[in-house]
């Protein structure tokens, strides 16, 4: 793995293991509600039978025998979102933007990885809100697929990018040194042959 002409390690931060164990633990959860809704939807079809369900779908609902399976989109995409974070991280950049060096290309690295790992978080929340909002139209609430929180959690991944890519700016801005005094400075020395002459 290379960050623009230099080979990378993997490194594990403590803040990128936590960022990490956040994602793992908002994925579980997101598995655990949707299995637990599909579960729980299907026992309800169940009491209310083959007529009913076939009365709601004619007077209400068209999709309420099979709609439901679309819950499964979810745990899809945080599937996706957890290959993106491997692909990501463990495939080499080349980085032409910015002055990577030998020195400062695992500095660069460990940046970018943090980015994309503490990016997944918000993502990871606004997938569960949009779920919760499948949910609850999928029970007959007439609940609005407008969310605020898919919004703030755009605003927080932007937030994150611009960041890490200011700290990545400075740590591979090239740093002129100063020239040495002995070789910004020239000292002419002049001397007249008649005054030594005449000392």
């Amino acid at each position: 793995m290379r960050i623009g002409k230099y080979p990378v390690k993997p490194s594990f931060r403590v803040s990128r293991v936590v960022s990490d164990v956040i994602s793992l633990g908002i994925a579980v959860l997101i598995f655990s509600v949707t299995i637990n809704f599909i579960k729980m939807y299907r026992m309800m079809l169940q009491k209310i039978g083959a007529e009913g369900v076939a009365a709601i779908e004619s007077e209400y609902m068209s999709s309420i025998s099979w709609g439901y399976w679309l819950a499964l989109i979810f745990p899809a995409l945080v599937v996706g979102v957890f290959a993106a974070y491997l692909i990501l991280t463990l495939t080499s950049r080349k980085m032409s933007k910015y002055n990577v060096t030998k020195r400062n290309a695992q500095d660069v690295y460990d940046w970018y990885a943090f980015c994309v790992s503490v990016c997944k978080i918000p993502i990871l929340m606004g997938l569960f809100d949009m779920m919760y909002i499948f949910h609850q139209r999928m029970l007959g609430d007439n609940i609005s697929i407008f969310s605020m929180q898919v919004l703030l959690d755009i605003l927080i991944v932007a937030i994150i990018i611009r960041f890490t890519v200011h700290r990545i700016r400075k740590v591979t801005e090239v740093r002129e040194s100063a020239p040495a005094a002995e070789e910004s400075v020239i000292r002419v020395r002049m001397t007249d042959n008649d005054d030594k002459e005449k000392k």
